[in-house]
C-alpha cells in the first residue's frame, strides 16, 4: 500500500468524532474560545455535497444544537461565520448528547469532547496518523537526497514500518469497535493491496489493473446507509467511476450495475448512486452518454426500483427514454420520408453513400447560420470520399416556405435539401428535435456513428470515423 496516498485519503476529512446512547434527540453544546460572532452553524455531508442542518444563536459564546429528533448518522460540520472555518464531528445512533470545546487560534489542535469516547479515540487516531504521515514525508525527503543505494534501502524499510504500523492501528480499531461509525469511516480509506505479477512490464500492469479494480470495494459496505453522509464514499465511487471504467456506455452501465447490486434496492446509498449518476449522464457534454440515461431508467425507474420518484416526474422520465432509445449510437437511424422542394418525396434510407450526414437545420436558428460556411467547405472536400448530407429544414405549415430562401442564402444548394410542410413524417418528435440543429453521423446501412457535432468539427470527427474503420478492415 502506499503510505502517503493512504495518508492523504485520510487526512482529507480533518479531526472527526463520534458518540453513542439512546435515542432521545439531540443536544451538542459547543463552546469555542475567542469566537464573537453571535452565530453557528451545523452542517452535514451527503455524497459530495454539505448542507446545514440547525443554527444556533448565542450572545454569551456558548451554542447549543438541539432538537427532540435524532440526527441522520454520518459526518458533520460546526461552521463559523463569517468566514466558513469548520472543525468535523461524526454522529452515531443512538445517543447523540455531548458537548465541544476548541479555540480559534487552532480549532482542531484544541478539540476536546465530553460525553463521547469514540471521539476520544477519533482524536487519538489522527494524532497518530499525523505523527506518523510527518515522518514519512520527512523519510521521503531523505530518499531523494541520498545517492547511497544502502541508505535508501534502509530509509524505504522505516517507511515500510510506518505502513505497518498504521495497518495494525487501524485493524485495531475496526476489530475492536466492528459496527461504529469510525470503523466504516476507515475502511472507506483502505485500498488494495497489489501482489508481485508475473510477465512482461506492459502484462504486469494490465493484471495489477485488474486486480486493483476487482477489489476495488473490498472493504467497503454498500449495505450501511450511514457511509452516504461520509465524503469519501462519494469521492471512492467518482473514482471507481471515472478512472477505473472505461468511458463508453456499455462499460459504464455495467460498472453502474455492479455498484447497484451491491446495495439494498430502495436504500439511502442505492438512491443516491441511482438519482446522482443518473443525473451525471442526463446532462453529460460526451456524446452518447444519453445511453446510460435509457439504460437506468429503463433497468431501475422503469422497473419500480425508484419508489421515491414521483408520478408525474416517472413518466416524463419514461417517455424521454423511450424517445432517445431509438437514437443511441450503433442503432439504425429510423426512417424517414420527406420532401425536395419540388414536392418529391425522398427517404433517409435511399440515399446510397458510405456515409451519410442527418442535418435537422432552421432558417433562423443562429447557430445552423454560423455553422453553414464550415460545412460547406467540408461537404466540398468530402463528398467525393463518399459523404452525403440529408438535410431537413424543421419548419412546418405556413413557415416551411421559409426554408428554401435560406438553403439559397446559406449557399446550401449542392447537397440534398428537404421539408415536410405537413409533419407527415413526424421527424421533430422521431428525432427527439426540441432544438437545432440536430447532427447524425451515418453509416452505408444507416447505423448511428456519433451525433450532436458541431459544423466546425465535421472534418475531424469524419477523418477519425474514416481511419477506424480503415484500421478495421485491415
Amino acid at each position: 500500500m502506499n503510505i502517503k496516498v493512504l495518508f492523504l485519503n485520510v487526512l482529507s476529512i480533518l479531526w472527526l468524532g463520534s458518540t453513542f446512547g439512546i435515542a432521545q434527540g439531540y443536544e451538542i453544546k459547543v463552546s469555542i474560545k475567542g469566537y464573537t460572532n453571535d452565530t453557528l452553524l451545523l452542517g452535514y455531508h451527503y455524497g459530495d455535497k454539505q448542507y446545514i442542518k440547525d443554527t444556533s444563536v448565542s450572545k454569551s459564546g456558548s451554542f447549543v444544537f438541539k432538537a427532540d429528533t435524532l440526527l441522520e448518522p454520518g459526518m458533520y460540520l460546526i461552521v463559523l461565520q463569517p468566514d466558513h472555518q469548520f472543525f468535523q464531528i461524526l454522529i452515531d445512533s443512538g445517543k447523540q448528547k455531548f458537548s465541544v470545546e476548541s479555540d480559534t487560534s487552532d480549532l482542531s489542535g484544541h478539540l476536546k469532547f465530553k460525553g463521547s469516547s469514540l471521539n476520544f479515540d477519533f482524536n487519538k487516531y489522527i494524532d497518530f496518523i499525523s505523527d506518523n504521515r510527518l515522518k514519512a514525508d520527512s523519510i521521503g525527503r531523505l530518499i531523494n537526497e541520498k545517492a547511497n543505494k544502502e541508505e535508501i534501502t534502509k530509509l524505504k524499510r522505516l517507511l515500510e514500518d510506518i505502513d505497518k504500523a498504521v495497518k495494525a492501528k487501524q485493524n485495531h480499531i475496526i476489530e475492536a469497535q466492528p459496527n461504529s461509525i469510525l470503523s466504516l469511516l476507515i475502511r472507506w480509506t483502505l485500498d488494495v493491496e497489489l501482489p508481485e505479477f508475473d510477465g512482461t512490464e506492459e502484462e504486469k500492469n494490465e493484471k495489477a489493473f485488474y486486480y486493483y479494480k476487482n477489489h476495488y470495494f473490498d472493504y467497503a459496505d454498500f449495505l450501511d446507509d450511514r457511509s452516504v453522509r461520509l465524503p469519501l464514499f462519494s469521492s471512492k465511487l467518482d473514482r471507481y467511476m471515472q478512472k477505473l471504467t472505461v468511458q463508453i456506455p456499455d462499460s459504464i452501465n455495467s460498472s453502474l450495475d455492479y455498484i447497484l447490486s451491491k446495495c439494498k434496492v430502495g436504500s439511502d446509498l442505492f438512491k443516491y448512486v441511482l438519482s446522482t449518476q443518473l443525473n451525471n449522464y442526463a446532462n453529460s457534454k460526451y456524446v452518447g452518454m444519453d445511453a446510460v440515461y435509457v439504460h437506468l431508467v429503463e433497468d431501475y425507474y422503469g422497473k419500480g426500483k425508484a419508489p421515491w420518484i414521483d408520478p408525474e416526474s416517472l413518466a416524463k422520465m419514461t417517455s424521454d427514454a423511450k424517445a432517445l432509445k431509438p437514437l443511441l449510437i450503433d442503432k439504425i437511424a429510423p426512417n424517414i420520408t420527406v420532401f425536395k422542394q419540388d414536392s418529391t418525396p425522398i427517404s433517409l434510407h435511399d440515399v446510397k453513400a458510405n456515409y451519410t450526414i442527418l442535418l435537422i437545420w432552421a432558417p433562423d436558428c443562429g447557430h445552423c447560420k454560423q455553422s453553414m460556411p464550415s460545412i460547406k467547405k467540408f461537404y466540398d472536400e468530402y463528398k467525393s470520399k463518399g459523404v452525403e448530407i440529408f438535410a431537413v429544414c424543421s419548419k412546418t405549415g405556413p413557415d416551411e416556405k421559409s426554408c428554401w430562401d435560406g438553403v439559397s442564402q446559406l449557399g446550401m444548394g449542392d447537397w440534398i435539401n428537404t421539408s415536410d410542410p405537413q409533419h407527415k413524417s413526424k421527424f421533430r418528435l422521431i428525432y427527439d428535435v426540441k432544438t437545432t440543429p440536430q447532427v447524425y453521423f451515418l453509416d452505408k446501412n444507416k447505423k448511428i456513428l456519433t451525433k450532436k457535432i458541431a459544423g466546425e468539427q465535421f472534418k475531424e470527427v469524419m477523418d477519425k470515423i474514416i481511419a477506424l474503420e480503415k484500421n478495421e478492415a485491415k
